[in-house]
């Protein structure tokens, strides 16, 4: 005889009843625990067991009032059954009896069951616990173990319905708008557009395709790459495009938007009466795996709720030129019958269309200027206004970014550091740079010589240079799959200096290694002692050491070691000393820190370097605007995420030195430096309109900039209409002076008393930063 196990009788016996109403079923030897082995002696003791775990049970206040009540139902038919039976059920006889009555039944209600199933769920072979349950309330003498098997008899399997979602994250005009293009692309899913014929997908979950493909905003961008070098199918380019917006610049989760569209049809059709097994139908036509396909549906068809209204007519079209949807909103002047509404929608149109027109001419003309910043800036509203408009578009993706500025290149470490500083109108996520190198001159387009590096990085090391010739460099900025900036270079004779100098002194003999370009032809050392006048001479050991027995270790002296490297023409050249002191009382030198990077942030800048094993400490000093000096622990470093320090806005070089305690002092190794451009001066202003009762009405404007700018020339212009100036030539010019930017200034000028114009502010000083107000502040309508 097994023992009693209370915790795995109630997980399987007095769980799966809880909540069911009418009789309980009538499998008495699950319900009592009792096995037909049994002997008399151990049925009594199982019913003991039993009935004293029931009555523990039904009075716990730990359990639930849904597991306490099928306790106590089992209690009342126990009194029952008692009451009927008395001593008979103490015998073993009594419960055989009671299997071979019920055996001849039970199949049969099983049969039943699995029939009823079949014939309700076969269908989908998918049914819900509240499905469920509701047939074992029907079949009620059946016990748990039996529903199961009259499940797995008809082949239908339990499922919890999943919450799917009831909206596309598109309002319903522009959703409606998507799927007919999706139809007249012949293609029946969104993951279909984007990648093709697939041979499945599941999507419930995350998304997974057979052969594997990804549901991201990257994916819509590389299909419109593809369908932009594809003739015909203009259906699938615009539902690209009307997708790519609403994923990038509205926040749409593309999975809920798919998901959406799959199940549209299947909603559809089930408000119509369809039965499951068409559902399933119209669903597996898309792609999605078959059991995805079944959950789905029966999850559809235990949603309740209604559908939102849509919209049409003038309405419509208002809500589509919100959107920015005017192709689809001259479509939809066809649909309006009324005379008023339609001449009122067709006006709205014909003015968002003419403002579209005006912007992409405005661009036209940046571009034609050189102005590429202003130029993308205009064409990205004209999209943001028709952004089912994929002419509009493919042209953004065209124009380019804005050149770089400030690019430098100086030796650092056997190569050359290229440095530059992004524009405005680059982002940092999404903005990739190439750098270009080309012997003898800088390179003018993206292809005109060897690619150095190609990332979101403002600097690189060129490790790959040759030495001792004139090389220059460009750099080209684009956004992704876009076209690239005009090119921004430097040119630089590459003489890359000794670096990684160490001096150490082993029995009075001073020794000393370093690094340098192998297209290096001689070092040349040279010790000075302080104090002294003239230089002496010390040999080398090849081109990366020197030995010097003759030095005096115990007094204070530099060692001065120059690179030399022959020119194309044949004459030798040599790079910059770099000087290394050896002083008698400090530690021999420590080996410096590599990979010195600086990155504004804020009005701060954030150092990072790569330590060498086994230092410790390091120092830190600046020059600029603002100079100081800070020491910090490599703990201090990795818990603050680098070095922080404030320079100020302008140029700065920063140099970082490796150092530790020694026996007379401290020791130090050669610096490591790198000079930080400065960040243009930013200028903003604000508009203040003054109203008068009487006189001309005039505006106050403030500006104020966070770097002094002593002499820098402002342009106000006032442009009548409702286009906004680009450029000063754009409008009238109501104020031209130069101020001095430290402290704010303030501009005073009288406006026009027709309405509508702009009043906007300009700068013709080179690298100074305007950023506008809002355009409430500058547009006057009313």
């Amino acid at each position: 005889m097994r023992p009693f196990d209370p915790k795995a009788y109630e997980r399987e016996v007095v769980r799966p009843l809880r909540g069911r109403s009418g009789r309980l079923p009538d499998d008495l030897l699950t319900r009592y625990a009792v096995d037909l082995g049994f002997s008399d002696a151990e049925l009594a003791q199982r019913l003991a067991q039993v009935r004293s775990h029931w009555n523990k049970s039904a009075q716990s206040t730990a359990k639930s009032s849904f597991t306490t009540s099928v306790y106590k139902a089992f209690l009342r038919e126990d009194e029952e059954l008692r009451r009927q039976h008395g001593d008979a059920m103490s015998r073993m006889s009594w419960w055989r009896d009671q299997a071979a009555k019920r055996s001849a039944t039970g199949q049969q209600r099983i049969n039943e069951l699995a029939a009823m199933l079949k014939s309700t769920f076969g269908d989908l072979g998918l049914i819900t616990p509240g499905q469920l349950e509701a047939m074992r309330e029907a079949f009620g003498q059946l016990g748990p173990s039996e529903v199961d098997a009259a499940l797995a008899e008809a082949g239908v399997r339990s499922v919890e319905p999943l919450e799917l979602p009831k909206t596309s994250g598109l309002s319903d005009t522009l959703f409606r708008r998507l799927k007919a293009l999706l139809t007249d692309a012949e293609v029946t899913s969104i993951p279909e557009l984007l990648h093709g014929k697939l041979r499945g997908f599941r999507i419930l979950e995350t998304f997974r395709s057979d052969p594997p493909h990804p549901l991201t905003a990257d994916a819509v961008r590389a299909a419109i790459d593809r369908e932009d070098r594809r003739s015909g199918n203009q259906p699938a380019r615009e539902a690209l495009g009307m997708i790519n917006t609403a994923v990038t610049r509205d926040g749409v989760d593309l999975r809920q938007l798919t998901l959406h569209h799959l199940l549209d049809d299947v909603r559809r059709l089930r408000a119509g009466g369809a039965p499951a097994a068409a559902l399933v139908r119209v669903l597996q036509q898309t792609g999605l795996a078959d059991d995805e396909v079944r959950h789905a549906v029966v999850s559809v068809l235990s949603e309740t709720g209604a559908t939102a209204p849509t919209t049409s007519g003038l309405p419509e079209v208002t809500e589509l030129l919100a959107a920015g949807q005017l192709f689809a909103a001259q479509q939809a002047l066809a649909g309006i019958t009324d005379a008023d509404e339609a001449a009122a929608a067709k006006a709205a149109v014909d003015r968002h269309a003419e403002r579209v027109r005006e912007l992409r001419e405005a661009a036209h003309r940046a571009a034609r200027s050189g102005a590429d910043g202003e130029a993308r800036r205009t064409l990205a509203e004209a999209a943001r206004l028709a952004a089912d408009d994929e002419a509009i578009a493919a042209e953004l993706r065209r124009m380019p970014l804005s050149p770089v500025a400030d690019v430098t290149a100086r030796p650092e470490g056997a190569g050359v550091r290229v440095s530059w500083r992004a524009q405005p109108d680059h982002d940092e996520h999404t903005t990739r740079y190439r750098v270009v190198r080309r012997a003898g001159r800088t390179p003018g387009d993206p292809a005109d010589g060897d690619v150095v590096a190609e990332g979101a990085a403002t600097a690189v090391v060129d490790s790959d240079v040759r030495a001792g010739v004139l090389v220059g460099y460009a750099v080209f900025a684009a956004e992704a799959c876009g076209a690239w900036s005009r090119p921004s270079g430097t040119t630089v004779e590459v003489l890359p200096p000794v670096h990684d100098v160490r001096l150490s002194v082993h029995n009075g003999v001073a020794e000393g290694t370093w690094k340098v370009h192998p297209d290096v032809v001689g070092v040349d050392v040279r010790r000075r002692r302080d104090g002294e006048a003239g230089d002496v001479s010390v040999p080398t050991n090849g081109t990366t050491a020197f030995r010097d027995a003759t030095a005096d270790v115990d007094a204070d002296h530099t060692y001065l070691l120059t690179a030399r490297y022959r020119r194309d023409d044949g004459t030798e050249v040599a790079a910059e000393t770099v000087a290394v002191r050896h002083t008698a009382r400090v530690a021999p030198a420590l080996p410096p820190v590599s990979a010195l990077e600086a990155r504004r942030f804020g009005g701060g800048v954030v150092l990072s370097w790569v330590w060498p094993d086994d230092v410790r400490m390091a120092e830190v000093t600046w020059t600029g605007a603002a100079e100081g000096s800070r020491r910090l622990t490599r703990q201090q470093y990795q818990a603050d995420g680098g070095c922080r320090i404030d320079p100020g806005p302008g140029p700065v070089r920063v140099q970082v030195c490796s150092i530790a305690p020694a026996e007379h002092g401290e020791g130090r190794s050669a610096p490591s430096a790198l000079e930080l451009a400065g960040t243009p001066p930013r200028a903003t202003y604000r508009v203040e309109r003054q109203k008068r009762l009487f006189g001309a009405r005039t505006a106050r404007i403030v500006l104020t900039c966070d770097q002094r700018v002593p002499d820098c020339a402002v342009v106000v212009v006032i442009a009548p209409g409702r286009v906004m100036p680009l450029r000063p030539e754009d409008g009238q010019v109501v104020h031209r002076a130069t101020h001095d930017l430290g402290d704010p200034v303030e501009i005073t000028v009288e406006l026009p008393r027709r309405r509508p114009f702009w009043l906007r502010c300009f700068v013709e000083t080179p690298g100074v930063q305007l950023v506008d107000p809002p355009t409430t502040q500058l547009k006057v309508a009313t």
